[in-house]
């Protein structure tokens, strides 16, 4: 755990370092922009789009459709398209890739395409949690219309974790449920997620999360 906290760390540092155009705007995903119906989006992607086996539940979001096979850093991630549990209208993109592809060389491979393509970031958050919470690493750009953040998630440690029922819903989480952290359950995650930059819940800092 130590280890991967101070390789992590290091890769922040050098990332930090490396130079890169800024971009002035990003209008939104892959030809998508906020506030699409699911109508226009399977006109805008295409066979890309893939339904999903029925409704999957984020706080104050749904996805019905996804995206597969997302190239990113030489990767391969899952997009899954959120869309406004009041509106129905597209507010955000969550890629993700999870369990033994989710290493800190992928992340790495990620921030550096990312940056390339976006320019700097506009901060980095890098918190080492105990008592059951995940070490979590995230980067983020801000420009007018779309926010995007680069978060690295290791779930492994030997306490227990846990929700409270009651506490407000996490719209990165499907499930919540009691376990313990065992890697089967809870494992690496590399998320990319681009949202909406008016929706200023997807994007409570650092100090927030």
């Amino acid at each position: 755990m130590r280890r991967l906290q101070h390789l992590l760390c290091g890769l922040l540092s050098a990332f930090w370092a490396g130079p890169a155009a800024a971009l002035e705007d990003l209008s939104g995903w892959q030809g998508l922009t906020w506030g699409m119906t699911g109508s226009q989006i399977e006109a805008a992607l295409g066979a890309r789009v893939t339904a999903l086996p029925g409704r999957w539940l984020y706080g104050g979001a749904y996805a019905d459709l996804a995206v597969e096979e997302v190239a990113l850093g030489g990767f391969a991630f899952t997009g899954y398209l959120q869309m406004n549990a009041e509106t129905g209208r597209l507010q955000q993109v969550l890629l993700e890739r999870r369990r033994t592809g989710a290493l800190p060389a992928a992340f790495e491979a990620v921030l550096t395409e990312l940056q390339q393509v976006l320019g700097p970031p506009s901060a980095d958050c890098a918190q080492a949690k105990t008592g059951g919470q995940p070490l979590d690493y995230q980067i983020t750009w801000r420009f007018p219309t779309t926010t995007v953040h680069a978060k690295f998630l290791d779930f492994s440690t030997t306490a227990v974790f846990s929700r409270d029922p009651e506490a407000e819903l996490d719209p990165l989480v499907i499930e919540r449920k009691v376990r313990r952290n065992l890697r089967r359950f809870m494992p690496r995650r590399i998320l990319v997620r681009y949202h909406d930059a008016t929706r200023s819940e997807l994007d409570p800092g650092c100090s927030q999360r």
